[in-house]
């Protein structure tokens, strides 16, 4: 019943959010990919400079909300920033004591540009998986696939089961909210001893989880036989108005950097 209220509300939210994911998932694939790539051929500096600002009008069209990038912020700092700089570090440090040129500072520009075009990767990521459904995503995998359904892969079988995992977690993520939530609640005022013992309580709420989830496991896999890959994923392919829109604004941000690339900027 859970799984089933959870694939209704996510048919919901995907009819929902298509009125704002104007593009063709395919459409935007091949975008966000050229994107991406695009950083790694500039060589003015101008041309980041553009490049951002159409990231930027991006996000403001695609009504991203401020917590979503504060949260990607966050993410890209801890698992990028932070290792990078820690490596650069020991990297100074090997430096000093060996004084082997391989490990001599390059320079804070291709530093920059290193850390810039890891940032445009991570966040057009963001950008393409925030503006377009799970189901959308999953059936452009589905699609995408074919050759390998061909060959006798079970795709599909696969995939079924990745979007039932996915509807399982957005429900468990809800109970875990709701729990640490009302625990924390509890927690504020309270003295030291009663601080221990709510740690202690979600500690137990976590644990009660985590069994839950292992308990949930044949549900899932009786979820996946009865449901057809229809109810959970689809795609198919279409060009509207939003999609023209799109591909003539990459064209005009490409001409533009082939401009300022090959000098006609000046």
């Amino acid at each position: 019943m859970a799984m089933s209220n959870n694939l209704t509300l996510t048919n919901s939210q995907t009819r929902k959010d298509t009125e704002f994911s104007n593009l063709d998932g395919l459409i935007k694939f091949i975008l966000a990919s050229v994107l991406c790539v695009m950083p790694f051929l500039f060589h003015n500096s101008m041309s980041f400079a553009i490049l951002s600002i159409y990231l930027l009008v991006v996000t403001l069209i695609s009504k991203i909300k401020a917590r979503t990038l504060l949260i990607s912020a966050a993410s890209y700092s801890i698992i990028v920033l932070i290792p990078y700089f820690f490596g650069l570090l020991m990297n100074g440090l090997f430096y000093s004591f060996s004084g082997n040129v391989v490990f001599a500072y390059q320079g804070s520009y291709e530093i920059f540009l290193r850390l810039f075009r890891l940032f445009i990767i991570w966040y057009v990521s963001i950008l393409y998986f925030h503006t377009t459904p799970i189901k959308t995503v999953i059936g452009l995998l589905d699609k995408l696939f074919t050759p390998l359904k061909l060959v006798g892969v079970p795709v599909t079988d696969y995939l079924k089961v990745v979007m039932c995992i996915v509807l399982e977690l957005k429900e468990t993520g809800s109970e875990v909210t709701k729990s640490l939530g009302k625990s924390m609640r509890s927690v504020i005022g309270g003295d030291k001893r009663r601080f221990k013992l709510n740690i202690k309580g979600i500690s137990q709420i976590i644990v009660a989880l985590i069994v839950n989830s292992f308990e949930k496991i044949d549900k899932i896999q009786s979820f996946v036989e009865k449901v057809s890959p229809d109810d959970l994923y689809h795609y198919r392919f279409k060009i509207s108005k939003s999609d023209v829109i799109g591909i003539l604004s990459f064209i005009l941000l490409t001409a533009v950097i082939l401009m300022v690339e090959k000098g006609y900027w000046l």
